[in-house]
């Protein structure tokens, strides 16, 4: 698996911020899957409706000229009440779409946790700040999505021990984390690449190069599988979880019956 993040943009102007993207996709090398930061328009309290419904179908139209997957950073909705992530797949059809309330209060009205098949394997797109709900990952690694994209913010704030939260993240729930954030006043900009093994690839990017990585085939499987010797790796993996104690976290959950923790 191929994977190129794309620099934010320190542009102002969600307009130049999106030409900005547009033009730095398709200036990226070959990847499979192609990802943008979070909040690569900017830093405003909601998006204009038509320059969001814009982006939705320019982003479509790269995933379809540079044939591979777009996972479409995280946005505001035009409401100004949600950020919505976007992963269109190689022909330019939306194949998710995430939403997660800005209210932690707010009701979810659609499944939290799916796991996404695509030709390079399965995975899970977590935006706003889910990843740093421990049970996220988790949930998500369990029901079988082995690389997590991960469109999000970091403040600058302890950000070294953040940074270091998602490789134990990535160890304990046995999972590759692709992070995105982009640059924005209070924060950090940040790319990285990361497996149970290790930080594969990182950069503090802002409007530079993308950072480039590759996953090479069967890598997480051979990660996932059970090492009671510890020969291959030094992490518990799968093979630590009593998956039935996730039982009621597992289980599909009418949308109508669930509010967002």
């Amino acid at each position: 698996m191929k994977i190129s993040i794309i620099a934010g943009s320190l542009h102002t102007n969600a307009e130049q911020a999106w030409e900005h993207m547009r033009q730095a996709v398709l200036a990226s090398p070959a990847a499979d899957f192609i990802v943008l930061p979070a909040r690569f328009l900017g830093e405003a309290e909601r998006s204009d409706a038509a320059l969001l419904a814009r982006v939705q179908e320019g982003l479509a139209e790269l995933a379809r000229e540079k044939r591979c997957y777009i996972v479409g950073g995280s946005l505001l909705a035009a409401d100004g009440t949600q950020e919505v992530t976007w992963l269109f797949d190689r022909h330019g059809a939306l194949a998710h779409s995430r939403r997660v309330p800005l209210d932690p209060q707010q009701r979810r009205e659609d499944e939290l946790f799916p796991v996404i098949e695509t030709d390079c394997g399965r995975i899970g797109i977590l935006n706003g700040d889910d990843i740093w709900v421990l049970e996220s990952s988790r949930i998500l690694s369990l029901q079988g999505a082995e690389v997590l994209f991960v469109p999000s913010r970091l403040s600058r704030r302890n950000v070294e021990s953040k940074l270091a939260s998602l490789w134990g993240l990535s160890t304990l729930s046995c999972v590759a984390i692709v992070f995105a954030g982009g640059p924005h006043a209070d924060g950090q900009a940040h790319a990285s690449v990361i497996l149970p093994s290790g930080v594969l690839a990182a950069s503090e990017q802002a409007d530079g190069a993308p950072l480039l990585a590759e996953i090479a085939p069967g890598q997480m499987a051979k990660l996932r599988d059970a090492d009671l010797t510890f020969a291959n790796t030094l992490w518990f993996g799968l093979w630590s979880r009593r998956r039935q104690l996730y039982g009621p976290l597992l289980q599909a959950v009418a949308p109508a019956e669930r509010a967002h923790a």
